[in-house]
This record gives structure tokens, C-alpha cells and sequence, in this order.
């Protein structure tokens, strides 16, 4: 869970990573060494699945934002709408 935490902190405060997580997140995702459930999660941006698992709101919310994912969406997204 640390790893997940670190890349969404990372998204967040590094103009670099973003860029490259929205240019190809499976090569960001093997660089922090996200597999499994995680990594589809991530990929999907099912930020309801991560809230559900125990990561954080602040880092999701702040990471959605980062990633271009508009405030009504992000909230769709984790009331599970979309």
C-alpha cells in the first residue's frame, strides 16, 4: 500500500510523473512496483475500490485532480456512479 500512496503523492507534487503516468501508467506502475488488484484500480482510476482498500482520501482526491479528472467526476467516481 505504500507504493500505491508514493505514486499518488508523487502525481500530486511531480509535474514529471504525471506526465508520464498519463502518457503510459503501466510503465509508472511497474516503476513503483504496483501489481495486482492495485494496478487495475489505478488504471481504471476506480477511485471507489481504492477508498474501500484504505487509501487515502486526501492523496485520491488531490491525485484525481492532478490526472484531470473534473470535481463531479471524481465524486460520480467514488460514490461508485461510473
Amino acid at each position: 500500500m505504500y507504493s500505491v500512496h508514493k505514486l499518488l503523492w508523487d502525481i500530486r507534487r511531480d509535474p514529471s510523473v504525471k506526465d508520464r503516468y498519463m502518457r503510459d501508467s503501466g510503465a509508472v506502475l511497474d516503476e513503483y512496483g504496483i501489481e495486482d488488484e492495485f494496478r487495475d484500480h489505478l488504471q481504471q482510476l476506480d477511485f471507489k475500490s481504492m477508498y474501500e482498500k484504505g487509501i487515502n482520501p486526501y492523496l485520491l482526491y488531490f491525485c484525481a485532480i492532478q490526472l484531470e479528472v473534473d470535481r463531479a467526476e471524481y465524486y460520480a467516481r467514488i460514490r461508485g456512479e461510473k
